[in-house]
C-alpha cells in the first residue's frame, strides 16, 4: 500500500521565502492519523515554544504559539518523521516543510554517522547539534541552530544549513531539553569548528593544493585534533525559480510554489558538498562517591560505590590489625583481624580532592567467632563433571581469606583405582580466598579432590569443620584447542591494552602492551569457542579504556575488536590483525 499523498493545490506552499508566521496545513489524498508527534515531529532550528500540531479531517495542521518569533534571514525544517499515517495499513507519509524568513531558502547540509565509542555499535535517536555561539558553554546554556536525530544505522543529515562556522555536538538527550545538562547523558563533539559554505571554500583554498582535481569525500573522526569540515566547492550556483536539487523531501511530497515563491540562492553563492562527519558517542566518568557501607560484621568493612573504585585510596587507623582489600566491580571489601574489638578505628576513602570517614563498629568480634564458620563459597556444580584443561591448575574459592593449610588433610584421587598423589597447593596472593591445587593431570581421567576437616585455616584463625570434594575429568589435549593471536602496526610510542573477550564479553586473557610494534602470544589447551579480540589505545597508559572529557576537550580512547574465527576442538587458529582505527 502507499502512504497517503499530499494534495499540493490545498496545502500551505513548500520552499516559500519570506515566510510571515501562519497555520501550516498539509492537506491529504485520503484520512490520515497523527502518530506521536511530540517525538517524532523536529523543527530545526528549534522553537522557543512547542506548536500544535493536530489533525483535523484530511489535514494535519502546525499552529505556532502566538509567543513564538521567528529568527530573521534563517531557513526553517519541519520534519514530520513517520507521525503523518494513513487509516488502513499505518503507512507513514514522511513530509518535510522546508521555509525562509529571508530572501532565499540555504542550500548546504551536513551528514554523517555516531556509533558508540566502546563498541562501535550505531546508536539510534542522538542529537547532532550545530551552534553558531562556538562557546563551550554553549551546549549547556543554549539550544542549537540547526539540529536533527541518527537513524537506526547512526546516520544523520542537517540539510538547508546556511553558510558559517559552527561548533557541532552530539546528545543523547535523557530530558528533552536540547540541553547537556546531566553527566549521565552520552556525547560527543568535534574538536574544531564546522565551517561551511564560503568560509570552507576559503580553508580549502588556502591549505589544500588541488592541482585543479576536485577532492575525495573523507570521513572526519571526532578524535582527530584537526577536524575542522573542509568542504569541496561545487561551482554550479543554483539559478533562480529552480527547487534546491539536494532537497531532502521526495517530489511526491512537495507543494508546487509559484514563481515569485521559489527557493533561490543568490548569484554567487556557492553550494558545496561535505565530507562526512563520523563521531563516537561517549557518557563521561562519573565521580566516584561511596554508595553505601556496612560495617555490622565484625571481620569486613563492604564499602559499595557509584561505579568502579579504581581510584579510591582506602587506608585506616593502625592498630596493628591484619588488612587484606578486595576489589570485586562496584565494590571494595576490606578484611580485618584486631587482637581485641574494644578500640574504635576508622576507615578512610579518598576520592579526588574528598575523604570519606567510616567508622568501624567495636565489640562485634566474640559473636563474630561464636556463629562464623570457614566453608566454600559456593556449592559442589551438579550434573557430570567438568573438564579440567590440560597443565591447568584447580581452584577452590572459600568464603573468608586464608593463610594457611595442612596437607595432611588435602587428599587428590586419581582415577577409579583411586591413587592417591601428590599435588602442590598454594594460597593464591593476590586473591587470598582461592587455594590452588596443580597436578600434571592425566588425560581424560577422573579426579577428586578432598578437603578433609581443619585442611584449611582463614585469617581469624578459623578452620573448615566439614570435609569439602570435588570432581572433575582431566581433558584431553585434542578436547581443546591453540590459539594464536597476532597485532600488527602498534604505535611503539603508545600503549596498548589488548583483551580476549568471550561470547559474552567475558575478559579471558588481558595483555599490557608498551614500546613495541607488534604483539604475539599462543594459547595452548585453550577451551573451543566464539571470541573477540579487543585493542584498547591506551593513551593514558592506565591499563584501561579512557571515557572522553567535553571540558578537558578529551576524545574518549579508540577500540578496535575483531570477531576471531570459531576455536574448536583439537584445531590450531591463528588470528592476526592490523591496529588499523577507521
Amino acid at each position: 500500500m502507499e502512504p497517503p499523498k499530499l494534495d499540493t493545490l490545498n496545502s500551505t506552499r513548500n520552499f516559500q521565502t519570506r515566510f510571515k508566521k501562519q497555520t501550516i496545513v498539509l492537506a491529504f489524498d485520503e484520512w490520515v492519523e497523527l502518530r506521536d508527534a511530540f517525538t517524532q515531529v523536529v523543527v530545526s532550528p528549534p522553537l522557543e515554544h512547542r506548536p500544535e500540531i493536530v489533525r483535523k479531517k484530511k489535514t494535519i495542521q502546525l499552529r505556532f504559539d502566538e509567543r513564538e518569533v521567528l529568527r530573521d534571514s534563517a531557513t526553517y525544517v519541519i520534519n514530520f518523521g513517520q507521525a503523518i499515517r494513513d487509516l488502513t495499513e499505518g503507512n507513514a507519509a514522511e513530509i518535510v516543510f522546508v521555509f525562509s524568513t529571508g530572501d532565499y531558502i540555504d542550500s548546504l547540509s551536513v551528514e554523517g554517522r555516531i556509533v558508540d565509542a566502546y563498541t562501535a555499535k550505531p546508536v539510534e535517536n542522538v542529537l547532532f547539534m550545530l551552534y553558531e555561539n562556538l562557546a563551550d558553554s554553549v551546549v549547556r546554556k543554549e539550544r542549537p541552530f540547526y539540529f536533527t536525530r541518527t537513524d537506526k544505522e547512526g546516520n544523520f543529515k542537517v540539510s538547508n544549513v546556511k553558510s558559517g562556522r559552527f561548533k557541532a555536538f552530539a546528545l543523547l538527550d535523557q530530558n528533552l531539553n536540547y540541553r547537556y545538562d546531566s553527566d549521565a547523558e552520552k556525547i560527543a563533539f568535534l574538536d574544531e569548528p564546522l565551517l561551511l559554505g564560503s568560509l570552507a571554500d576559503e580553508v580549502f583554498a588556502d591549505t589544500v593544493d588541488t592541482g585543479g582535481i576536485a577532492q575525495d569525500s573523507v570521513a572526519l573522526d571526532s578524535v582527530q585534533q584537526d577536524s575542522v569540515l573542509v568542504e569541496t566547492p561545487v561551482q554550479d550556483t543554483i539559478a533562480p525559480d529552480t527547487l534546491l536539487p539536494d532537497s531532502p523531501i521526495p517530489d511526491t511530497t512537495l507543494a508546487e510554489s509559484p514563481e515569485s515563491d521559489t527557493a533561490f540562492v543568490p548569484a554567487g553563492l556557492a553550494t558545496s558538498r561535505p565530507r562526512p562527519i563520523n563521531m563516537r558517542l561517549f557518557e563521561e566518568e562519573k565521580k566516584l562517591f561511596l554508595r553505601s557501607k556496612d560495617v555490622n560484621t565484625y571481620g569486613v568493612v563492604k564499602l559499595t560505590f557509584n561505579r568502579s573504585p579504581y581510584d579510591a585510596n582506602v587506608t585506616t587507623d593502625s592498630l596493628g590489625q591484619t588488612l587484606f582489600i578486595e576489589t570485586e566491580k562496584d565494590t571494595i571489601r576490606l578484611w580485618y583481624d584486631l587482637e581485641t574489638d574494644d578500640v574504635p578505628w576508622n576507615v578512610y576513602v579518598q576520592r579526588d580532592t574528598l575523604t570519606d570517614t567510616v567508622a568501624v563498629r567495636t565489640g562485634l568480634k566474640s559473636a563474630f567467632l561464636g556463629r562464623a564458620s570457614l566453608a566454600t563459597s559456593a556449592r559442589p556444580a551438579t550434573g557430570p563433571p567438568a573438564k579440567q584443561p590440560p597443565g591447568t591448575p584447580f581452584a577452590v574459592v572459600f568464603n573468608h581469606p586464608l593463610t594457611a593449610f595442612d596437607m595432611a588433610q588435602i587428599k587428590v584421587l586419581e582415577d577409579t583405582s583411586r591413587t592417591l598423589v601428590q599435588p602442590n597447593v598454594y594460597i593464591d596472593p593476590e586473591e587470598k580466598r582461592k587455594l590452588w591445587i596443580a597436578f600434571p593431570w592425566k588425560d581424560e581421567l577422573m579426579y577428586e579432590i578432598r578437603l578433609l576437616p581443619a585442611a584449611v585455616t582463614d585469617m581469624y584463625g578459623l578452620t573448615n569443620a566439614d570435609s569439602t570434594s570435588r570432581n572433575f575429568i582431566a581433558g584431553a589435549a585434542k578436547d581443546f584447542g591453540t590459539l594464536t593471536l597476532k597485532v600488527n602496526n602498534l604505535r611503539p610510542d603508545t600503549a596498548w591494552v589488548i583483551r580476549l573477550l568471550d561470547k559474552n564479553d567475558v575478559e579471558q586473557r588481558v595483555f599490557q602492551v608498551d614500546g613495541t610494534d607488534s604483539f604475539q602470544t599462543t594459547l595452548h589447551h585453550f577451551p573451543p569457542g566464539s571470541y573477540v579480540l579487543e585493542i584498547i589505545e591506551d593513551l593514558d597508559r592506565n591499563g584501561r579504556w579512557s571515557t572522553g572529557n567535553y571540558d578537558l576537550h578529551l576524545q574518549p580512547e579508540r577500540v578496535l575488536r575483531k570477531t576471531l574465527d570459531e576455536l574448536r576442538s583439537n584445531w590450531e587458529l591463528e588470528s592476526e590483525i592490523d591496529a588499523a582505527f577507521e
